[in-house]
């Protein structure tokens, strides 16, 4: 794992020092949304309404879903999710795809305005020390912010610069808990990031860019690990994760 191992709360022994380590992820969070909301500011309006790596959602319905995911507390999460089910009788299995859908609908300014403002507010709750509300510093959050980036990126072909330690971790933790579809990889081979300094997994190494490897670990594409190429579009991938909140 290189030096993203030092940034993580997993050591149990007691003598190791943990002085890199942290559990407020906020401050990731906030400059992996700024620079999502660099990305989307330059879009053209085709490019909003492209199809992204999440299956079914459209680059305007990513951003939608970081609006609504991440602009929300839990208790407002929970009360729009129990509004959509049981007076609206939305599907539970469909409200968070409906929910982000609608924070969609707002417009390209809008989306990337609000983006703007979710990492201000997680900065401000980071240095005031704020643990609850809008501004949460889990790893969670993050996650959202660096998966759903490369979502849009990486299908539209443009590069997304994730801070190294931010994706580092994502996947460090997505490959401790990894599905069927990735655990033989992650457990026979290691996913070395060729433009950030961290690893995954073990055994004979696997280079790729970050956004590739994350994508992999959540099922958004394939990775061939014969030549660490990112397969087309439709060519074998894993079977595609849920979005990820």
């Amino acid at each position: 794992m290189n030096d993203i191992s030092r940034h993580l709360p997993f050591s149990q022994s007691g003598g190791a020092d943990e002085t890199g380590v942290t559990g407020d992820w906020r401050p990731l969070t906030a400059s992996t949304l700024d620079v999502v909301a660099d990305l989307l500011e330059g879009l053209e309006p085709a490019e909003w309404e492209s199809p992204s790596r999440c299956e079914g959602w459209r680059v305007r319905d990513v951003a939608g879903h970081l609006v609504w995911r991440l602009g929300s507390s839990v208790t407002q999460l929970a009360t729009s999710s129990a509004r959509a089910v049981f007076r609206e009788r939305i599907p539970p299995s469909r409200v968070v795809d409906e929910l982000s859908r609608r924070a969609a609908r707002s417009t390209p300014e809008e989306l990337v305005a609000s983006i703007r403002s979710l990492a201000r507010e997680r900065v401000t709750a980071s240095e005031s020390g704020q643990g609850r509300g809008r501004g949460r510093g889990h790893l969670a959050e993050l996650t959202e912010a660096v998966v759903h980036g490369y979502d849009i990126s990486h299908a539209l072909g443009l590069p997304l610069t994730v801070p190294a330690v931010a994706s580092g971790a994502v996947a460090v933790a997505r490959s401790l808990h990894a599905p069927s579809t990735v655990k033989p990889i992650v457990t026979r081979r290691t996913l070395r990031a060729t433009d950030a300094d961290w690893t995954v997994g073990r055994g004979e190494a696997i280079a790729a860019p970050a956004a590739t490897i994350i994508l992999f670990l959540f099922g958004r594409i394939a990775l061939d690990a014969d030549d660490a190429r990112a397969a087309p579009p439709g060519v074998g991938p894993a079977p595609a994760a849920p979005p990820t909140g």
